[in-house]
């Protein structure tokens, strides 16, 4: 059989190690620092047909040059030469990619294939494997348990929204002083099991679901126990926060384990919502669904399927049931735990121009760079597409994650080849870390999550840790002054827009234009980090016409593809003091022909504080131009809300801060419903800024407020992405 070799005597030594390679039908090869390969025994029939089938000319049966044949491999032997140049044991595997080959018929054959690398006492050994065979089963199981969660995805989705409609009725026919005898009517059929309590337990309203989810015969069977109490002692185990939301009077929703009468467990949806006399809570509506069938389901398959075939890494249910073990441990035990949330930028437009292969390719690609960077008791998972995540459970500090940040983010943007197209590839990782950032599993992805959505909007291949605490790369003050004097002349400075959106179809077209620099080594920095540098000095009256004129342009841009926009930007205190700001707006709008009623100008409380009668006269004169005024961040400063009657504005925007703790915090919802109702009082339009949940947004809808802005909706979208945002619009 072709492809003998020579054999090497410390592995004829050992006769068994060969035995078992080759009845396993694996090619072995060593490797040779000079880039060359050499078979370790007589590798089988199956990996001569293929390697034959790639050279159009006889090879040479000692030198393999395997790269060249299987270009598939090339950036993994990239990573593996490091596992063989290591000092200590280790070993890394391929992931599966297929070759094709024709046989003896004219056939195309495909062929599944995984190489492995390992170094195996400072010896550096390549094997592949054929995994052919294997693949059909593979991928049955695996269709299937793609299968059975999109239904169950669907069946899910169903029973929220029914959940949901049902308690915006019971809740309609609450607050209409229905009676319960006319409310259990209603419910008596409902397919979803109803419990009205009052504050003290005592039952008010149940339906016959409720009774079969239990296996009751009848009322008098409920528990004696407050079945309210007894469903939140059931969900804290997944949901510590249960008790908080609903005393501060909240909807909570979620999906637990429970016992019904005959002590056998099942799987509940519940809502709960409580409803209120003034200021004290007087009864909760439950709203519960039996969702046994399809977690029973869903369970079974995931005992098969536990790690993604494609990168080998643990799948998203490996993922969830690893973090909430380990979260569980650290409860037990003491000390931190943290996730690195990882998403590979602009995947989509990869795979949509290059291809699902060349897709898959990148991802095993990034799946053994993964590996690569942690240690081994840290874990590496695929939670699908191009979201991985990596749990460090021993980090000395903050330093140290952000190394491992820094090291991910370096190891990935490395060069990928796709034949003879050489990518880079950047991805934006969220850190988030227990018990800092949440007290389970759910808020602890939930806060990685939003951080790394803050690193892609910061400009992406970066790093970004959650919290208000934030640690950023550390870029001197110095570096940042020298270079804001050639950041406006080197073309580095670029605004982003975040969209505002009116629930109300008649409202405005609206978005604040955020500026973002691309610094030439430190790369994207944020305003936080260079505005206060700027202020400083006479720059920021640089920074701030060229976003006048860049803010217009936009505009210009805009309208001429048929599009009416106000856009919102930032200004200074030190424009209104030493700088012409009226001059500088009418310089923008006569460059671009731009009509001042576009623009808006956002100016802080701060803004007023040295110098009012000076700024309040300026604003005016804008104002007349037909600019509009938007206070921003109100209520942070010194003012206070009479002050609003003395300032020209037509627009305010409440802070993040009063937000971000809506609809639970008592303090925060006083502020806001008392700012709004002032606002309108006075004719001025209302922004909430930071709005990131459901819950946030229907509170505000409660109070009128008239636009909204968070995440919930958008992130910052560039110039195309804007465009894109406002034609999707018109479309729709």
């Amino acid at each position: 059989m072709p492809g003998g070799g020579k054999m090497y005597k410390k592995y004829e030594k050992n006769s068994m190690f060969r035995k078992i390679l080759q009845q396993m039908e694996i090619a072995g090869f060593e490797w040779h620092p000079d880039g060359f390969f050499t078979p370790l025994y007589d590798f089988p029939e199956w990996f001569h047909d293929v390697y034959a089938n790639k050279v159009d000319h006889s090879y040479q049966i000692d030198r393999y040059y395997l790269e060249q044949v299987f270009p598939f491999i090339e950036n993994f032997l990239f990573d593996a030469k490091k596992i063989w140049e290591a000092p200590k044991e280790g070993r890394l595997y391929s992931g599966l990619w297929t070759e094709s080959v024709v046989d003896k018929l004219g056939e195309e054959v495909e062929f599944y294939l995984e190489a492995i690398a390992v170094n195996v006492t400072g010896t550096p050994i390549l094997l592949f494997v054929n995994e052919t065979s294997n693949y059909d089963v593979r991928h049955k199981v695996f269709q299937t348990a793609r299968d059975i969660a999109l239904q169950n995805e669907q069946l899910e989705s169903v029973v929220k929204l029914h959940q949901r409609q049902l308690k915006q009725q019971l809740e309609k026919f609450y607050h209409q002083k229905r009676s319960f005898e006319e409310l259990s009517e209603n419910v008596e059929q409902e397919s979803s099991a109803v419990l009205i309590l009052a504050q003290d337990g005592g039952v008010k309203v149940y339906n016959k679901a409720l009774i079969d989810i239990y296996s009751l015969k009848n009322h008098a069977e409920l528990p004696r126990e407050s079945l309210l109490d007894k469903w939140m002692k059931e969900a804290e185990r997944l949901y510590p926060e249960i008790y908080r939301v609903l005393e501060v009077g909240g909807s909570w929703e979620g999906e637990f384990e429970t016992f019904d009468a005959n002590n056998q467990n099942k799987w509940i949806r519940l809502i709960i919502s409580p409803m209120k006399e003034g200021d004290e809570i007087s009864h909760y509506i439950c709203i519960a669904n039996d969702v046994s069938e399809s977690k029973v389901s869903l369970t079974e398959v995931e005992k098969i399927a536990q790690f993604n075939t494609l990168t080998r890494l643990p799948n998203r249910s490996n993922f969830w049931s690893y973090l909430a073990e380990k979260i569980d441990e650290k409860k037990l035990q003491g000390g931190n735990l943290f996730l690195l949330y990882v998403d590979l930028d602009h995947f989509k437009q990869i795979n949509d121009d290059l291809g699902p292969e060349q897709a898959d390719f990148l991802l095993s690609t990034v799946a053994t760079r993964l590996k690569r960077c942690v240690k081994s008791q840290d874990y590496v998972a695929h939670l699908g597409a191009d979201e991985f995540a990596i749990i460090v459970t021993q980090c000395k500090d903050d330093s140290a994650l952000a190394d491992i940040a820094k090291r991910v983010i370096a190891s990935i943007y490395q060069d990928v080849s796709f034949n003879e197209l050489t990518l880079n590839v950047s991805a934006s990782i969220g850190v988030a870390a227990y018990p800092q950032h949440g007290s389970n599993a759910r808020e602890v992805v939930k806060s990685a999550d939003y951080a790394m959505y803050h690193a892609k909007e910061m400009g992406r291949n970066q790093y970004h840790f959650y919290g208000p605490n934030t640690i950023r790369s550390g870029v001197s003050k110095l570096h940042i002054e020298q270079g804001l004097k050639h950041a406006i002349e080197n073309g580095e400075f670029e605004l982003f827009y975040q969209p505002q959106i009116c629930m109300d179809s008649s409202g405005a077209h609206r978005a604040e234009a955020l500026i973002r620099w691309n610094h030439p080594v430190h790369g994207l920095i944020l305003p936080a980090d260079f505005i206060y540098i700027a202020e400083g000095s006479s720059l920021i009256l640089d920074i701030g016409r060229w976003v006048i004129m860049t803010a217009c342009k936009e505009l210009r841009s805009l309208k001429d593809k048929g599009l009416n926009v106000k856009i919102s930007i930032n200004v200074s205190p030190k424009q209104f003091k030493y700088s012409n700001l009226i001059n500088d707006l009418m310089k923008g709008f006569a460059a671009y022909s731009v009509d001042p009623r576009q623009l808006e100008l956002e100016v802080t409380e701060s803004t007023f504080m040295s110098d009012m009668d000076n700024v309040i006269s300026q604003l005016e004169d804008i104002r007349a131009l037909g600019v509009s005024i938007s206070l921003d961040d109100f209520g942070t400063g010194y003012s206070s809300l009479s002050y609003l009657n003395n300032l020209p504005s037509d627009q305010l925007k409440i802070d993040r801060s009063f937000i971000k703790d809506l609809p639970e915090n008592n303090s925060s919802k006083k502020i806001v419903e008392s700012l709004i109702k002032l606002a309108h009082d006075l004719s001025i339009e209302v922004i909430a800024e930071g709005v990131e949940n459901q819950q946030q947004l229907d509170y505000l809808q409660k109070l009128q407020c008239d636009y909204y802005q968070g995440y919930l909706f958008h992130m910052p979208l560039n110039s195309k992405e804007l465009l894109s945002f406002y034609n999707n619009i018109l479309v729709s």
